[in-house]
Formats: structure tokens, C-alpha cells, sequence
């Protein structure tokens, strides 16, 4: 839980297939691959697993704002 009192559960999933890295950041309610947040293509593990995570902390920052805007 955050500061703000709210649940934020998102899920980042990386995995290779045919030579490139994928990465994508979903909800734990939709779980299946078919509609993710978002999703990119990597050249190597790491970038993708640093991509995901600038993308959930991002994500979270957005929802936080949102938030702390909606209580003022």
C-alpha cells in the first residue's frame, strides 16, 4: 500500500524468443499477454528488465500525481 493509501499491482514479464528480448508491465487482474499496459522489444535481458522497471515507476508516479491531485 502507498502513502496515499491505495494499491497499485502491476507485473512486469520478460522473456526472448527468435533472437530479441520482450518486456511488457500488466495488471495481476489480466494476467494474459493478449493486452498488456505496454510492451517493448530489446536487444539484450538487461535493457528490457530496466525498460520494464522505468515503465512501472513511471506508471506509478502518474497514478500517485493523479491521485494526490484528486485529494487537494
Amino acid at each position: 500500500m502507498n502513502e496515499l493509501g491505495t494499491d497499485i499491482h502491476l507485473h512486469a514479464r520478460v522473456f526472448r524468443t527468435e533472437g530479441a528480448w520482450y518486456a511488457d508491465v500488466d495488471d495481476e487482474e489480466d494476467p494474459q499477454p493478449d493486452d498488456p499496459f505496454w510492451c517493448g522489444s530489446y536487444a539484450s535481458q538487461r535493457a528490457a528488465i530496466d525498460a520494464a522497471c522505468a515503465r512501472i515507476a513511471a506508471m506509478h508516479l502518474a497514478h500517485t500525481r493523479r491521485l494526490s491531485e484528486q485529494a487537494s
